[in-house]
């Protein structure tokens, strides 16, 4: 298992509420930039909030394309996805260093994983959504269900095209305002400028319109939402 430490990374602090117990969560992406894209504004309010955030990428952080073309080195990503972190407020980075579009759904994806998740002790993951048609963004929440089985917080964030183009629909259940932190997501998703470049300015402002569109459903500028796998109800 190969991990990429980046001790130190500072974001936007804020203060814990009052009451507010410091929660540990684990926000996981196939690849650098889909904890962005997916949860990236409610994961820069965990860490002004006060709590801790681990970002876990499963897949090396490069990408060639079938007919040979890189469309990002490895340096490159490793670069792209620190400066995200950080930007983001993560208290540790992790890289596993799967080969990209091979993730597994493994006994090793999953101890790594599992060792991971009781190292932290975690209280909350977020991670792709169960039916979306990138292999290894299926592949990597099914891992993560087998190695959270014990963790009371699971939700999925919402695909981003054209990865969510499934024949199930995700279902909108669960939203947070990130109004706060928008600008915040947005900057650490501009980190990733090889994606940027590859997608073009349309990309940002299709991130930023579904943000919009979310807000707009529950009455706040922006929002992101989430399919419940499990949620703990605290009265």
């Amino acid at each position: 298992m190969r991990k990429l430490k980046n001790k130190g990374i500072e974001g936007e602090k804020g203060i814990l509420p009052p009451h507010r117990r410091r929660r540990n969560v684990l926000a996981v992406g196939a690849h650098a930039d889909d904890v962005e894209i997916g949860c990236g504004g409610t994961v820069a309010l965990h860490a002004r909030n006060g709590d801790n955030v681990v970002i876990l990428i499963m897949a090396e952080s490069s990408y060639t394309y079938y007919d040979g073309t890189v469309l990002r080195s490895k340096e490159e990503g490793e670069i792209e996805e620190r400066n995200a972190a950080r930007i983001l407020g993560a208290k540790e980075l992790i890289n596993l260093g799967f080969k990209t579009k091979e993730v597994p759904y493994s006994v090793e994806s999953i101890e790594a994983i599992n060792e991971i998740i009781d190292k932290y002790n975690i209280d909350i993951i977020y991670t792709h959504w169960y039916h979306d048609t990138h292999q290894d963004h299926k592949r990597t929440t099914q891992s993560v269900l087998a190695a959270g089985r014990y963790v009371k917080n699971i939700l999925m964030y919402e695909p981003e095209y054209p990865a969510g183009r499934s024949y199930l629909g995700f279902r909108n259940q669960y939203y947070v305002d990130i109004t706060p932190t928008f600008h915040i997501k947005m900057e650490a998703l501009k980190q990733h400028k090889s994606q940027v470049k590859k997608y073009g300015k349309d990309f940002l402002e299709a991130v930023e319109a579904r943000a919009r569109h979310r807000g707009y459903e529950i009455g706040s500028r922006y929002a992101e939402c989430f399919e419940v796998v499990r949620l703990l109800g605290e009265i």
